[in-house]
């Protein structure tokens, strides 16, 4: 087992409706990776770690900007596109 750097990778998993038209996640941060590779999230009801892939609503692995962006509300997301385009202008 290899530890995860905290707070960079998450394992995403599908939720039960749909935003916009476009899919709803949730996401766990991985808190290790398995010797083959697997990402490992806890348990918390068992109190272990176990595969994010075993999950039935596993949807892949995810970086942290994708999970801060999802969590972001449409006025947070039009605040920081307007901050990246000021910066592109400079």
């Amino acid at each position: 087992m290899i530890a995860a750097p905290h707070g960079k990778w998450f394992a995403r998993f599908k939720g039960d409706g749909e935003i916009a038209g476009e899919e709803e996640f949730s996401y766990e941060p991985v808190v290790a990776w398995s010797d083959e590779g697997h990402a490992l999230i806890v348990g918390y009801e068992e109190g272990t770690l176990f595969r994010a892939n075993i999950v039935g609503t596993f949807a892949g692995i995810a970086e942290a900007e994708e999970v801060s962006l999802a969590e972001m509300t449409p006025e947070e997301i039009r605040e920081r596109n307007k901050r990246e385009r000021e910066r592109a202008r400079r």
